[in-house]
């Protein structure tokens, strides 16, 4: 076999290997020249390592050199740079990720040039028939057609090891604008998203019925997709981030910097040109080239501008808080101040209509229980213990019990007092059974119960002060029903845990506060309604 068949079998089995592997696995093209004292090591993500390792190939026949091009994923090779690269090969000479996000977060002495070699615009994937119908409307409206009502499911790639996914938060946060305003709309676009962490599981999943799906992808995802068979359309918005590609150069090493400066200017050259096409890439630039005669744009959508500085951190921080599972008491008032008119029904309707509505939106792993207070003969009563939403017993799961019990829940006449003894005793049942990684919370609804003649509103606040453990936080939420109620105690009860009270006077304000509720898990400070 010549050096030639050689050299193109390498890079055939290269290519093969690669795509099979996908963003899972290492692969590894090793050139067998007689210049390895002429090396440089490439790690490269698997959107683009088969068309480096074309490139590469002819690099070393033609400079005598020994580039040898790595497939890693992104995500990974990130961190282990992040840790230094302290395992053996981690460190490469020359690092291509699919977007120059992942370098937030990860400081490596050395980088002088993250050039960008390629990119790829993140747009709109719908199934064909769903484009054609709805397509036109969402190209026109771009990012800022979810959350407010316009017809659409989306879906995300989980913007913690997919650079996709991540530029589609950054996106969406971007197009909903600054400030408490934006973080609400923005958590509202979010609200009932499910990421996935399987490219193929999200495609499939465009198939289903309802509101039209949309799944944020790279261009360059949906054409390899199409070729493949799989029945999925892009729909181009104005203006669209981008996965940039960028080609850094770790070593300090000279020898291997002018070997790496090489290797750029034959990406940069017309035929690295033509092997990026060959991997659905447009150039830096965006242009298409010879993919535009396979129906592509000739031009990408305006570049959205989301990579700066820090921006992925503080985005992977805000995405944690609202990913954030809940687990919560409700203390539900049955006193007799709840039998007060408000609008249509008395509080008491009022409370138990917003705890079902809410019941109904809560996610099966969500934990949950129910007391009420007071009960004829003391301060309160356990109706359902806090476990998760999907777990069955004897007459169903405990979303359906809760859901039962809420609907049997009625005021008496005459009866009054136990809150104060209720939140103690469910704030301490919570404290001691935390949950890290989610939301602890004690939620009050309360249409004018006192404290009664258990404990005083001073000793309870002074309990809750003595408990409170801010790095183990457990919260109380409370929420006072109607006209008239004295939010002064509640305000203070609130303050001993770092939660909140608000006044609730019609439904809508209900509806604002849930609105607002995600946004308070990454801002406790938003001016949601008090």
């Amino acid at each position: 076999m010549s050096g030639r068949e050689s050299a193109s079998t390498a890079a055939a089995v290269a290519l093969v290997v690669g795509l099979a592997l996908g963003g899972g696995g290492w692969l590894v093209y090793r050139n067998q020249t007689a210049c390895q004292d002429r090396s440089l090591t490439v790690t490269a993500d698997p959107a683009i390592a088969p068309a480096i390792t074309e490139v590469a190939v002819r690099y070393n026949k033609a400079r005598c050199a020994d580039v040898n091009v790595v497939t890693g994923d992104s995500a990974q090779t990130a961190g282990l740079l992040a840790n230094g690269g302290r395992a053996a090969g981690a460190r490469p000479d020359v690092w291509i990720a699919d977007s120059s996000l992942w370098f937030d977060g990860v400081r490596i002495q050395g980088v002088r040039s993250a050039t960008s070699v390629a990119s790829s615009p993140v747009v709109f994937a719908m199934t064909p028939d769903g484009a054609r119908r709805q397509g036109a409307r969402l190209a026109q409206q771009g990012w800022g057609a979810f959350g407010g009502g316009g017809g659409y499911s989306l879906r995300l790639l989980d913007p913690m090891p997919s650079a996709t996914g991540m530029t589609s938060l950054l996106a969406l946060s971007a197009a909903a604008g600054g400030g408490s305003g934006g973080l609400e709309r923005f958590s509202h676009m979010l609200q009932g998203v499910k990421p996935s962490s399987n490219t193929m599981d999200a495609i499939a999943g465009l198939a289903d019925q309802g509101s039209p799906p949309v799944l944020p992808l790279s261009e360059q995802t949906i054409q390899q997709q199409r070729q493949e068979g799989r029945q999925v359309t892009a729909v181009y918005p104005a203006t669209a981030p981008t996965l940039d590609f960028p080609y850094a150069v770790l070593t300090t090493d000279r020898e291997r910097r002018r070997i790496a400066a090489g290797l750029l200017d034959a990406l940069r050259s017309a035929d690295g040109a033509a092997r990026l096409h060959d991997a659905w890439l447009r150039t830096p630039a965006g242009d298409a080239g010879r993919l535009a005669a396979s129906g592509l744009p000739a031009a990408a959508p305006r570049v959205l501008p989301v990579v700066r500085p820090g921006v992925a951190l503080a985005m992977r921080a805000t995405w944690q808080k609202m990913q954030q599972g809940l687990r919560a008491i409700a203390l539900v008032d049955v006193s007799g101040a709840t039998l007060a008119r408000m609008g249509a029904g008395t509080r008491e309707q009022v409370m138990t209509g917003a705890l079902s509505n809410g019941l109904s939106l809560l996610e099966d792993d969500t934990e949950f229980g129910l007391w009420a207070f007071p009960a004829r003969h003391r301060p309160y009563r356990r109706l359902v213990e806090a476990g998760p939403l999907r777990e069955l017993g004897t007459t169903g799961t405990r979303r359906a019990r809760l859901l039962q019990r809420i609907g049997r829940l009625h005021a008496r006449k005459g009866r009054d007092g136990g809150m104060y003894d209720a939140i103690l005793d469910a704030y301490r049942e919570l404290s001691q059974s935390y949950r890290p990684g989610m939301l602890n919370e004690i939620l009050v609804l309360t249409g004018g119960a006192t404290g009664g003649d258990g404990l005083t509103l001073d000793r309870l606040v002074t309990e809750l002060k003595k408990d409170f453990d801010p790095e183990r936080q457990v919260n109380i939420t409370l929420m006072a029903f109607g006209d008239g109620v004295d939010m002064r105690p509640l305000r203070r009860i609130a303050g001993a845990t770092a939660g909140a009270a608000y006044s609730i006077q019609n439904d809508q304000q209900l509806m604002t506060l849930f609105r607002c509720a995600v946004a308070l898990r990454v801002n406790e400070n938003l001016p949601c309604p008090h």
